[in-house]
């Protein structure tokens, strides 16, 4: 294609993204059926679909040009493919085939979304319209799959360097089968529970605390106004004594139960929160309304929705 006028590239641009989409109709189903995890294999069938959309809304387009529908070659896709071939070759777990997939659609989102950004902005100089609103479709769309595959990436691979920390710590007797003792869930704990007659915190292995566990009656002992039990909670509320376990990797969703992120370490009085594409937050234990265990990783659940959690002004990491 003999690129001579703006109109050209833009038209180039249109045809090398009709190639990805369909090359990703094609993969996805692929990636869908290696990952294990029922979620990852629920989002790349989900935008199997949504993909299957992008190519009519960029067959569309070309119909509004008065063109047929064209392909260019697009190289990038045709890298990323042979990239998860050499890696089957490597015979990996499916555990870790599952987390480099993960990655991979992330990796394949940003080149997208990247690419629609660069077609919106030349249809819009043209005065293409429609195709920007269909451009706009497709890229929204990817976005929201961007996010999944990274927050589903982070989390499973989170569990999975967890799990791998805990077995060289903790390796199994020669006398006694793998898994039979104590869980590999559970983790070294630290307890802040102050009950009558202990002035000090009990510690289990403080030094590389990847869990922690919360009692409600911590907060009245202390004098501090307990929220997870109302704002007048006394030592005698019938709520002391709830015992949170709070893990490294575990969900954090507000009482809407939007997701904020993920546990990524745990304080003496807080725990900090990795979430995505904004800054992490300190959340204290005080701002905890349950912690799910019977999740795949467990979930806290805070006492706030989750778009709250900016306003609460409680600490952030350090940039440095």
């Amino acid at each position: 294609m003999a690129i001579q006028s703006p109109q050209d590239f833009f038209f180039y641009n249109l045809c090398a993204m009709y190639d990805v989409e369909q090359k990703l109709v094609q993969m996805l189903p692929q990636l869908a059926q290696e990952c294990q995890n029922a979620q990852a294999s629920e989002a790349f069938m989900l935008h199997e679909q949504e993909t299957r959309q992008h190519v009519r809304n960029l067959e569309q387009c070309f119909q509004i040009l008065g063109s047929q529908p064209q392909t260019l070659e697009n190289y990038a896709v045709d890298g990323l493919k042979r990239e998860h071939e050499s890696f089957l070759q490597q015979q990996p777990p499916v555990e870790a085939l599952m987390l480099f997939d993960l990655y991979a659609g992330y990796k394949t989102e940003y080149m997208e979304i990247a690419a629609y950004h660069s077609l919106i902005d030349a249809a819009t100089i043209l005065g293409l319209s429609q195709c920007v609103q269909l451009f706009q479709q497709n890229l929204l769309q990817e976005i929201e799959a961007a996010k999944k595959l990274w927050a589903l990436g982070h989390q499973i691979g989170g569990q999975q360097l967890l799990a791998g920390q805990r077995s060289e710590a903790n390796p199994p007797q020669s006398d006694q089968p793998y898994g039979t003792s104590e869980s590999l869930t559970a983790g070294p704990q630290y307890v802040a529970a102050t009950t009558a007659g202990m002035d000090q915190p009990r510690e289990a292995n403080l030094s590389s605390a990847q869990a922690h566990s919360y009692t409600e009656a911590d907060t009245a002992n202390a004098g501090v106004p307990n929220v997870n039990a109302g704002p007048a909670t006394t030592a005698n509320s019938p709520a002391m004594g709830r015992s949170y376990h709070v893990q490294q990797g575990m969900e954090v969703v507000g009482s809407d139960t939007a997701l904020i992120g993920n546990v990524r370490e745990i304080r003496a009085d807080d725990f900090l929160v990795d979430i995505p594409m904004r800054r992490d937050v300190y959340v204290p234990f005080t701002a905890i309304q349950s912690v799910e265990q019977d999740a795949a990783a467990g979930r806290v659940v805070l006492n706030i929705p989750a778009d709250q959690v900016d306003n609460m002004q409680w600490p952030k990491p350090s940039f440095f």
